[in-house]
């Protein structure tokens, strides 16, 4: 049984990832643009630079990938640890991906489940299809440059990639909850993020600092003026500010969606994937709804 990405996805980022598929053959020209060699340079770099890791490669981390990977029925990516002390972790690639944790992040998150919740939430890009144009959007800007194309031209689509990517942080935020039957190792995590390691943040008032997202809110909504002033505070970042991500997973978990759909995975009422079309279906119908295959 998996967990299907339709049942925690947020509105907003499905709303803005149909925009962006809307544009007429940007699905095409990306895919034929990460498969003209790019995705190979990604593979070949990560390949060349950074520690893979596996069951006999620091297999303390490594073990917690691929229980992650089955609930959420995906193929196995391959899973990197870079040398960088910023606390971070990201996943690139399209139909091959990789997941990558820098030193920093392991420096700051030394919480078994904490570190659990990152990698089920980068699944979750997975699992939502966001990689593929994560990829594309961090290759645009690096491209643009490169090849000296004016910013102009590329800005507002970088603009736009970055508006749907602070909203697909909020599904894998959620991917991250179901995963774990709780929020409470998602928010864990960001606090480190934003506050730095637990023997600094372990004992934050986690309701004091989700308030602070609402005193942002109110802040927005003073005047037109303060809310421009907060849009131009964000429009370059492909993150959501921590303490509104915090406020916004806390506010779908305490939802009736939320509480069904851990309750029916754990009484085993989730999706599986039919094994001759591959579609979405209950363990408990007899027959795939897409192709008419008994479900085994």
């Amino acid at each position: 049984m998996r967990i299907s990405y339709n049942d925690f996805i947020h509105p907003q980022d499905d709303a803005a990832r149909r925009q962006l598929e809307a544009v007429p053959g940007f699905d095409t020209v990306t895919k034929c643009y990460l498969k003209f060699g790019v995705e190979k340079f990604i593979h070949g770099y990560f390949m060349a630079n950074y520690i893979r890791l596996s069951q006999t490669q620091l297999p303390e981390i490594y073990g917690l990938l691929p229980p992650v990977v089955e609930k959420f029925g995906l193929s196995e990516p391959e899973f990197y640890l870079q040398m960088d002390p910023t606390p971070n972790a990201y996943t690139m690639g399209d139909s091959q991906c990789f997941i990558v944790l820098t030193s920093g992040l392991l420096e700051h998150i030394t919480d078994r489940k904490e570190l659990e919740a990152v990698i089920a939430h980068e699944c979750g890009h997975i699992a939502c299809r966001h990689v593929f144009y994560r990829t594309m959007a961090s290759l645009l800007t690096m491209v643009g440059s490169a090849i000296g194309i004016p910013s102009a031209l590329y800005t507002p689509i970088e603009l736009a990639f970055n508006y749907w990517s602070r909203r697909s942080e909020l599904s894998a935020d959620r991917a991250a909850a179901v995963y774990l039957g709780d929020p409470k190792s998602m928010v864990g995590s960001l606090l480190r993020l934003s506050g730095g390691p637990s023997q600094f943040t372990a004992n934050i008032n986690i309701a004091e600092y989700a308030d602070q997202a609402k005193a942002y809110y109110a802040l927005q909504s003073e005047s037109k003026w303060h809310k421009l002033l907060q849009t131009c505070a964000v429009m370059n970042r492909s993150h959501p500010f921590s303490a509104v991500r915090i406020q916004e997973l806390q506010n779908w978990c305490d939802t009736d969606q939320y509480k069904i759909l851990c309750k029916n995975w754990q009484e085993g009422l989730c999706m599986v994937r039919c094994k001759k079309c591959g579609g979405d279906v209950f363990p408990r119908d007899r027959f795939c709804c897409h192709c008419g295959a008994p479900i085994e």
